[in-house]
């Protein structure tokens, strides 16, 4: 096995190509190095930070091969979570060897987030219609656009490093996985990939809001930039990105730039294309975490009262159907349904109805469900709920679907998972790797020594892959509260939040 580390995809988006397409790198003599990971993008940083820091100048990805010959092998592009405010591709998670074992050629790489990936405005609109690849008007989704150029890359290079540029399969986890669906419903990234991989995240809300429109990225962008003394885009562009990076410090919505409509690379909501049935005809392996959304839970929490208030502001005329799945009527009651809404609401409903929306297509999708969890200290508390009765935190199947589990890291209540695992969660985890990697390779997981998989029909009974205590087909507990959201979800009749 080989690892080739911080190899430049494009040039760096600093000065006058910030907040610009990336732009092709420029050549260098003879041989560069390739033996350490480059910085992440700068951000607003969620989770742990990246291994070789931060920068600006930070579009580089990374190799695992199992070698240069014989090959070709196929090739899995793993898209990092974070947010969209921050992550990068080298987090020890995510490291691609256990895969390369199996076969398989590994890229990770990293994308600008946050403002310096997400900022739309007026004046960079006007900068579009005349630079490659837009031809038309549209801002803000630069750091999507890096993700295509890294695909781009792959396309042209990957031979080279013993992989078939012909099965590539796209991943990721969080932003990776919405940033999965973006890919699979844009037009720019048609033709790169033949299969796509999504673990707990989507743009498949089919609310109006649920998908930001280019205007009010806009306006948001003028917003920012009016907040700084800028009345125009040079400006902010001669500003450190520090200084960006400062003032969103003082902006309470830690999600304020993300992905949007913009014109080009989404010229509609994802939800909008797959009900058309015209996103990429492409196999998908996607599923969710029993309990990730516990992140979410605001710190101080809700009274019994509370949380029904927000149910009905919320959810407006079908916060009776809600309620009903979410009851609150004890304190052993909300705690439960706290879990439950805030990972259906987040997670569990945008995967359930994408499978749907996917399987109505006549595409191949294969759903799970990830339920695992380790032994938690028993005075351990997280947002005022014991630790013990929360499940599968998000993210937490990372690790174990890249069979990195010994590198231990910290799962995102804040506890290290290191000398916790028994050897049931590394027979889980060779499952896992098994069924990823067999998907990489021929667009479906099943494989010899794995206990069966068939692809998920949207109709009543069709079961889902359950990685628990071991892998197994079970029906999806929270099918019946899916639905309920899936009524209370039709537009026009939700007003509210928008979510992320």
């Amino acid at each position: 096995m080989r690892v080739f580390k911080g190899i430049p995809f494009a040039a760096p988006p600093t000065g006058d190509l910030r907040w610009r397409p990336p732009q092709p790198v420029k050549p260098w003599t003879g041989v560069t190095t390739a033996t350490k990971f480059g910085p992440g993008c700068i951000g607003r940083s969620f989770g742990p930070p990246a291994p070789e820091g931060m920068s600006e100048d930070c579009l580089y990805l990374n190799v695992w091969t199992p070698a240069l010959s014989p090959g070709p092998f196929p090739v899995l592009v793993w898209i990092h979570g974070g947010g969209f405010q921050g992550g990068s591709g080298s987090h020890p998670s995510c490291d691609g060897e256990e895969f390369a074992k199996q076969g398989v050629v590994v890229v990770t790489f990293n994308y600008r987030v946050g403002v310096l990936g997400f900022l739309a405005h007026p004046d960079l609109t006007k900068e579009s219609a005349t630079r490659a690849p837009f031809g038309r008007q549209a801002s803000g989704n630069y750091g999507l656009l890096d993700q295509v150029a890294a695909l781009e890359w792959v396309k042209r290079n990957i031979a080279s490093f013993g992989g078939d540029p012909a099965q590539v399969t796209i991943a990721g986890e969080s932003a990776g996985a919405y940033s999965v669906s973006a890919l699979t419903a844009s037009p720019m990234a048609r033709g790169l990939f033949r299969g796509a991989i999504a673990e707990s995240g989507g743009f498949l809300l089919p609310k109006g809001d649920a998908m930001r429109s280019h205007a009010a990225s806009e306006t948001i962008g003028v917003d920012f930039a009016r907040s700084l003394g800028a009345e125009h885009i040079a400006s902010l562009r001669a500003m450190p990105a520090e200084k960006l990076i400062q003032a969103l410090s003082h902006i309470p919505d830690p999600y304020l730039f993300q992905p949007g409509i913009d014109g080009a690379v989404l010229v509609e909501p994802v939800y909008t294309t797959y009900t058309k049935g015209q996103q990429a005809k492409v196999p998908i392996l996607i599923g969710s975490n029993t309990d990730e959304g516990a992140f979410l839970i605001p710190p101080n929490r809700p009274s019994i009262a509370e949380f029904q208030a927000r149910l009905e502001q919320t959810y407006g005329e079908n916060s009776g159907l809600v309620k009903y799945a979410y009851p609150a009527d004890t304190p052993a009651d909300l705690v439960r349904s706290e879990l439950n809404l805030y990972a259906d609401d987040g997670f569990n409903y945008p995967m359930w109805k994408w499978a749907n929306l996917q399987s109505e297509s006549g595409l191949p999708v294969y759903r799970y469900v990830f339920s695992r969890t380790v032994e938690h200290d028993p005075d351990l508390v997280f947002r005022g709920i014991p630790r013990r009765e929360i499940g599968a935190f998000h993210g937490d199947e990372v690790a174990y679907v890249f069979g990195n589990l010994d590198m231990a890291p910290v799962s995102l209540d804040g506890t290290s998972r290191k000398g916790r695992y028994e050897e049931a969660d590394y027979a889980l985890s060779k499952a896992m790797l098994t069924y990823w990697a067999n998907f990489v390779k021929a667009g479906n997981p099943n494989a010899a020594d794995e206990a069966p998989w068939p692809r998920y029909e949207h109709a009543a009974g069709s079961p889902v892959m359950w990685f628990g205590d071991r892998a197994r087909l079970k029906l999806d507990d929270g099918t019946s509260r899916m639905k309920l959201l899936d009524t209370a979800f039709q537009p026009p009749t939700v007003s509210g939040t928008s979510r992320q």
